[in-house]
C-alpha cells in the first residue's frame, strides 16, 4: 500500500492501463499529468478553466441559470452547488458547466439518499478532475470515498481532490488485504484503486456508487465487472447513479449501449430519464444554450438500488 505523495509519485511513473478501451488508448497518448495535477496536451477528462475573474464568474452564473431551474425540485441543489463553487475556489478554477452538472447530479442523489444514510463507503467510478470525489468528501467528511480510474486519470483525480481537501490522507491499494487495512484505518479518507485492480473493491461495503459519462467509453466486459462488484460487495444495499450516452461506438467498432449494461429486473429504480443538465450545454455563441441533437447523443441517467448477488 502506498500513501499520500508516494501514491501520486508511483502513479506518475505508470504507462497506460490494461483496462483501457480503444477510446482511452487513443486519448491517453495525447496528454500527460504531473503529481501536482498539471496537464500537458489535450484531454477529454472534463472542462477546466483558470479564468476566475469577476466577469467570467458572472458569465458562468448567468449561463448556468437554466440548469439550476432544471434541478429546482431537489432540495439540496443550492447546497450542492455551494460545495461545487467552494471546490472550484480551492482548486483555483472556474465553476464551469462540467462542475455544475456533477453538483446537480449529487443533489438528485441526495433527494433519494440523504447525506449520512446508507452503510459503507462512497465509490466514484471513472471521475474527471476529481470533481465528484471532491464533492462526496465535502458532503460526507466522515465517510470514506473510493475512487477508481485509469492510471493517468486517477493521478489527476487524486491531485485535484487534494487541492480541494489539503488535509485528506490517501491510500493507493492493489490487493484485498490492503483494501481491508485502508478501510479500517481511520486516518485514510480517500482510497484510490487503479482500474486494473478494480476487482478488489468487492471487499468494501459500498453504500453509493457514481459513474458519470465514462462507462460509455469502457469495453462491455469492464462494465460487467463493475456491476459485479456493486452487486457482490457486502453492503446490505448499494445505490448506483449512472449517467451515460444511450449509445456510443468506440474507435475499434465496439458498441456501448446503456440498456445493455447488466441491469436486473430486481433493481429498484428511483429515477430513469434523459439527463437534462447534460443534454444541454452553453457557450458564448448565440443562442448561448445548445441542445445535443441526435439520438446517439442522448445522455440518460438512472438512479437505482441494485439487486444484490445471491450468496
Amino acid at each position: 500500500m502506498l500513501t499520500d505523495n508516494d501514491a501520486l509519485k508511483a502513479l506518475a511513473t505508470l504507462d497506460g492501463s490494461e483496462a483501457s478501451s480503444s477510446f482511452w488508448r487513443d486519448q491517453e497518448a495525447r496528454y500527460s499529468v504531473d503529481v501536482d495535477g498539471g496537464v500537458q496536451g489535450e484531454t477529454v477528462l472534463g472542462s477546466y478553466s483558470a479564468k476566475t475573474g469577476l466577469l467570467h464568474r458572472l458569465g458562468h452564473w448567468v449561463l448556468q441559470t437554466p440548469f439550476r431551474f432544471m434541478a429546482r425540485r431537489f432540495r439540496d441543489r443550492s447546497r450542492c452547488e455551494r460545495m461545487g463553487r467552494e471546490i472550484a475556489r480551492r482548486q483555483g478554477r472556474a465553476y464551469t458547466h462540467d462542475m455544475q452538472r456533477q453538483a446537480l447530479s449529487l443533489s438528485l442523489i441526495r433527494h433519494y439518499q440523504p447525506s449520512g444514510t446508507g452503510q459503507g463507503v462512497n465509490l466514484v467510478i471513472g471521475d474527471g478532475y476529481g470533481v465528484m470525489t471532491s464533492l462526496l468528501l465535502m458532503d460526507e467528511p466522515g465517510r470514506k470515498t473510493i475512487t477508481v480510474n485509469l492510471n493517468k486519470s486517477l493521478l489527476l483525480d487524486l491531485a485535484m481532490a487534494r487541492r480541494a481537501h489539503p488535509d485528506i490522507r490517501i491510500a493507493l491499494v492493489s490487493t484485498r488485504e490492503e483494501m481491508a487495512r485502508a478501510l479500517t484505518d481511520p486516518g485514510f479518507g480517500l482510497i484510490a484503486v487503479r482500474a486494473d485492480d478494480c476487482s478488489i473493491i468487492d471487499a468494501a461495503s459500498v453504500a453509493l456508487a457514481v459513474n458519470i459519462v465514462s462507462m460509455q467509453e469502457m469495453d462491455p466486459p469492464v462494465v460487467e465487472e463493475y456491476f459485479r462488484i456493486l452487486r457482490a460487495n457486502p453492503a446490505g444495499a448499494t445505490r448506483f447513479y449512472c449517467a451515460n450516452k444511450l449509445w456510443k461506438q468506440l474507435p475499434d467498432g465496439t458498441e456501448s449501449k446503456f440498456e445493455d449494461y447488466p441491469w436486473s429486473g430486481g433493481d429498484s429504480i428511483d429515477l430513469d430519464e434523459v439527463c437534462a443538465w447534460s443534454q444541454w450545454v452553453y457557450s458564448l455563441r448565440p443562442p448561448f444554450w445548445h441542445y445535443r441533437k441526435g439520438k446517439h447523443r442522448i445522455i440518460w441517467h438512472r438512479l437505482a438500488q441494485l439487486e444484490k448477488a445471491s450468496t
